[in-house]
This record gives C-alpha cells, sequence and structure tokens, in this order.
C-alpha cells in the first residue's frame, strides 16, 4: 500500500502504547511470519495464548521466540488491543452481530501490520478470525507461502489435507481420523501453511459446533459441563438462526485429542476436496479441472477473508490494486500447490454412522498415505 495508507496519528499511537501494561506476548509461524500481541488486560492475553500457545513453545519449535524484538525484515502481525475504554479520534466503529463491538486502526505496509483497537469482551475473539488471522495470511502469501482453509492430519511425515466449501465437512473428516488412532497425528484444524515442498501446522483451537457430536460423540466426555451447555445452546441458535450465526465452543487440540502427538511440519501426500453427495460409501475421484479446482480454491479462501475486507474497506484503507496483488499471489501458490501435489475429490455420504464412516474411510487415507 502507498505511504498515504499510514496512521497519521503516531505520536497518539506512541502513548497508548506505554499505556498497554501486560507483558507482550510474540507467537512465531515456523519461518513466516510473527504475531505480536500488547494489551492492557489478563484476558486479551489469556485468549491469544490459549490460541496460538503451540508456537510459543521453544522445546516444540527451535525458531520459536517468547518476549522477543522482531527480527530486521521479519514479517509481522502487531494487535494492541485495549479492553474497553474509549477511542481517541480517528478510529472506525464496528458492531458484529450486536454483541461484539470495537473501534479501529489497521496500517498495511511490506511485511508489516498494524491493528489497533478497543473492544469489549466480545470483540477478542472477532477481531483475533476478522483482523489478526487474515493479517498473517496476508503475511504468508508475501513469504511465498498459502495459508489455506482446510483441515489435515499426519502419518509417517506424510500429510492429507482436508479442504472444501463451508459444511463440506472438514472438521467432521479430520475428527474421524483421527478418533480412530493408528498412528494419525495432529496438522491443523482451521488452516494449514502449504510452502513449496511441506506443509506447516497451524495450531489453534478446535471450533465445536453440535453436530460433531453426532459423528465423534467420545467428544462429550472432554468438555465441561459449562461447555457442554454452552454447545447445546449455540447449535439451537444456530438452527433457529437458520445458519445465521454461528459461536463456536474452542477447545485446545490437547484436551480435544488427548495424547494424540502434534505433526510440525509433513511432506503432502494428497489434498482432498470434500464432497457430499447421495453415496452409500465414500468414493475418491479425480479433479474435474485443475483450472476449476484452483479457482473454486481461491473464492473459497477470499470468501473466508470477507470480513477483513469489510473493514479494510470501511475504515478506508482498501486498494483494489493491493487487494488484486494478494488474489493474484495466492492464485499463483493455489496452482503450484495443486500442480505438485496428488488432488482428488472425496464424495462422502450425506448420513452415516461414525463407525462405519471410519470403516469405509480410513481404507482410502491408508493408501493415500503409503
Amino acid at each position: 500500500m502507498e505511504n498515504t495508507h499510514k496512521f497519521s496519528m503516531e505520536s497518539t499511537h506512541d502513548l497508548l502504547s506505554k499505556s498497554l501494561s501486560m507483558p507482550q506476548q510474540i507467537f512465531r509461524f515456523h519461518d513466516i511470519a510473527d504475531v505480536a500481541i500488547s494489551s492492557d488486560s489478563a484476558l486479551v492475553n489469556e485468549f491469544f495464548e490459549a490460541e496460538y500457545g503451540y508456537h510459543r513453545t521453544p522445546e516444540r519449535h527451535r525458531d520459536d521466540v517468547q518476549d522477543a524484538p522482531a527480527q530486521p525484515g521479519f514479517p509481522r502481525a502487531a494487535l494492541d488491543f485495549h479492553l474497553g475504554g474509549t477511542a481517541p479520534a480517528g478510529y472506525t466503529r464496528h458492531i458484529h452481530k450486536v454483541l461484539a463491538r470495537w473501534e479501529y486502526q489497521i496500517d498495511l505496509q511490506p511485511g508489516a501490520v498494524d491493528l489497533r483497537v478497543f473492544g469489549n469482551r466480545a470483540a477478542v475473539a472477532m477481531v483475533h478470525h476478522m483482523l489478526v488471522h487474515p493479517s498473517l495470511r496476508w503475511l504468508s502469501a508475501n513469504h511465498n507461502t498459502l495459508l489455506l482453509h482446510a483441515g489435515a492430519v499426519a502419518k509417517n511425515g506424510k500429510s492429507l489435507i482436508f479442504t472444501g466449501k463451508g459444511g463440506a465437512g472438514k472438521t467432521t473428516t479430520t475428527s474421524l481420523v483421527l478418533a480412530s488412532g493408528q498412528g494419525w497425528q495432529i496438522h491443523a484444524d482451521d488452516y494449514v501453511f502449504l510452502g513449496e515442498k511441506h506443509s506447516q501446522a497451524y495450531v489453534t483451537r478446535s471450533h465445536l459446533y453440535r453436530d460433531l457430536l453426532n459423528w465423534v460423540p467420545e467428544v462429550r466426555a472432554r468438555l465441561t459441563p459449562w461447555e457442554g451447555t454452552r454447545l447445546e445452546f449455540f447449535g439451537a441458535l444456530r438452527k433457529y438462526s437458520r445458519e445465521g450465526i454461528k459461536w463456536p465452543v474452542r477447545l485446545s487440540p490437547q484436551r480435544l485429542w488427548p495424547g494424540t502427538p502434534i505433526a510440525s511440519t509433513a511432506t503432502p501426500a494428497a489434498i482432498l476436496l470434500l464432497e457430499r453427495a447421495d453415496v452409500p460409501i465414500p468414493v475418491l475421484k479425480p479433479i474435474r479441472s485443475l483450472l476449476e479446482t484452483a479457482s473454486d480454491l481461491l473464492q473459497m479462501n477470499f470468501g473466508e477473508a470477507r470480513h477483513f475486507l469489510t473493514l479494510l474497506r470501511k475504515a478506508g484503507r482498501l486498494d483494489d490494486a493491493w487487494l488484486d496483488a494478494w488474489k493474484n499471489q495466492e492464485a499463483r501458490l493455489i496452482a503450484r500447490s495443486l500442480r505438485t501435489i496428488p488432488t482428488y475429490r472425496l464424495v462422502l455420504p450425506f448420513s452415516e454412522s461414525a463407525k462405519g464412516a471410519q470403516a469405509s474411510l480410513m481404507p482410502f487415507l491408508d493408501e493415500l498415505i503409503k
């Protein structure tokens, strides 16, 4: 973006940053980018520690850092979050689904995103979803790495990437595989990094919805009574609103899959585009068209970024040339992945018992991972 997108209130920002009394959190995503969180609230820090804590653990990643300064030239998304309070002049106000309210500023420069927010408690998760995560995705694309909307599992150093439109069954499929045991490892729940030769874990809390319990009933035993109540309430609200209101219950992968290791890096064995159809058992089919598949994945990824783009536009920060460059870069990265990773359509039945789905699905996947 041009320099006209820089903030005009640098002195105000410096003053606000000094008032953020909690220790800064630094999360490093492999060799791709950092996310830095500064706040005046323990609640905000606790949220991001729960969401991104895996990426802050030095013993799991040698390149992870904790409370370290940015490396010169290393991509970073930085969030300054004030819980409550009144924002100075020049901030844009936003309300999401009545409950989440915040005022914000955004500055995007090559290799850096600065986010400044005054928000309420309900805004913390939304700011992560709508601002922090897509900022990391944009930085990743510029670092020659695709952050693809997908679930993923790994075994024997190889990964399977499950992707598809909303409702296709990404979380259900990854959950069925992990619930089967058989040496499978956690790799990603909602997004996965795809580089030139490797897939890399993007470990966040899993977003659970009530329907998952029909497929993986053992998950219910891992919920606290309060989490179970919330899952039922949010499920009823989602049904009543006809998919208009979707609030998940968040659970760490360690709690959801106790004893299951996380694979940080793997070699992709296959990309599986999930579909639902009236078939008796899962069916593996070739993709119809490489160009059509690439277009579908690009559309899906940017559909997930719609709130980010709305917030940029609302704040007067959305530049058409910048957006075209991002889309073109992700299109190139998607095309690269489809050229180098075997890609198939995995057609799943509309309904099947959990045990039946596992029994019919696992032979396909075991064969792909060999």
